[in-house]
């Protein structure tokens, strides 16, 4: 590993805090996942559209913490538990991003933190 990349973790431990790795001029910065808030996966009553509206949501309030923008946002990695409805996953980040959406991977998993269908973790850059 050459010498002028450096990790660092947030001055605060916190899940919505990123930490990030910076090589010359730009900052890598990364997003611990984010899932729905509790009330958006009560009983899986609501949608796998509507819980990864509400990730999205946190996921921005985490990157706006940081300092960043969401068009700041490179890659997204969503987890889910119901692979069959990736065109509702899909359909949230078309009406969540106006113009620039992130590249996003979609791993399937058997059980996600408060019984949600969807968890997104991020990567941004600081420039």
């Amino acid at each position: 590993m050459n010498g002028d990349a450096v990790r660092f973790e947030s001055d605060h431990f916190k899940a919505t805090a990123g930490c990030g790795a910076r090589k010359q001029n730009l900052q890598l910065v990364f997003f611990d996942a984010q899932y729905p808030e509790p009330e958006w996966t009560a009983d899986g009553l609501q949608s796998v559209e509507s819980q990864t509206m509400s990730a999205l949501e946190r996921v921005e309030a985490a990157v706006e913490r940081s300092g960043l923008e969401l068009d700041d946002v490179l890659r997204t990695t969503v987890y889910t538990t119901d692979l069959d409805r990736i065109d509702a996953i899909e359909s949230a980040y078309d009406a969540y991003f106006d113009a620039r959406r992130p590249a996003m991977t979609v791993v399937g998993v058997s059980e996600l933190p408060n019984d949600a269908t969807v968890q997104i973790e991020a990567t941004g850059v600081k420039r």
